[in-house]
């Protein structure tokens, strides 16, 4: 498969790339800086590291999911980019430092009948109400130093933004609407999460 002249292939146990995932990859590919040091969280497929390497970054790229770690170094050998993908529970044992960070998580409300079967279940299991994860990253995110100067999170209307927005603001991050786009049954936003002055 190709999106805007990146080839990827994906996995049955890896999530595919939707447009959360093209949302995504067009704001960090107009956002992140050459030389930055760039972090992708919940990488799947790699392809928004992909669109991060070739725009100049420095590139790590993370997930729960073993298949979708070797799925991303795959893609970013076929398209002759640098990219480091390491197998890690969100930022657990990822020392950094990092610039800018990249998040799409599992953001959908899941109640206990409705899980996904095998490790595809960690791209879709937002918890009771889509926000467990994402803010099991923010607490994880406190523990970087230096802290990231930007970090780039996709939100769904299907669950409540107060909370990370929250979070992130007693972090000391200004909360900014990076991108968004809606869908019939929903409305996906970026959310840029910025440290003034940065």
């Amino acid at each position: 498969m190709e999106w805007d002249g990146l080839f990827y292939t994906t996995h049955r146990d890896v999530y595919e790339p939707s447009d959360d995932t093209f949302l995504l990859a067009r704001v960090v590919a107009a956002e992140v800086r050459p030389g930055e040091r760039f972090l992708e969280v919940g990488c799947g497929t790699g392809l928004v590291s992909l669109a991060a390497a070739r725009a100049g970054a420095v590139v790590t790229c993370a997930d729960v999911n073993p298949v979708a770690v070797e799925t991303a170094r795959h893609n970013a050998r076929e398209n002759r980019l640098t990219v480091a993908a390491v197998e890690a529970d969100l930022l657990a044992g990822l020392p950094g430092p990092f610039d800018a960070v990249a998040f799409n998580p599992p953001y959908l409300p899941t109640a206990d009948d409705e899980h996904v079967e095998g490790p595809l279940d960690w791209a879709f299991d937002g918890g009771p109400d889509g926000n467990r994860v994402v803010l099991r990253f923010a607490d994880q995110l406190a523990g970087l130093r230096p802290p990231p100067r930007v970090v780039w999170v996709v939100h769904s209307s299907l669950s409540d933004p107060a909370p990370l927005e929250e979070r992130m603001r007693a972090l000391g991050y200004a909360v900014e609407a990076a991108a968004q786009e809606r869908f019939p049954f929903e409305r996906l936003r970026v959310v840029r999460f910025v440290r003034p002055g940065a």
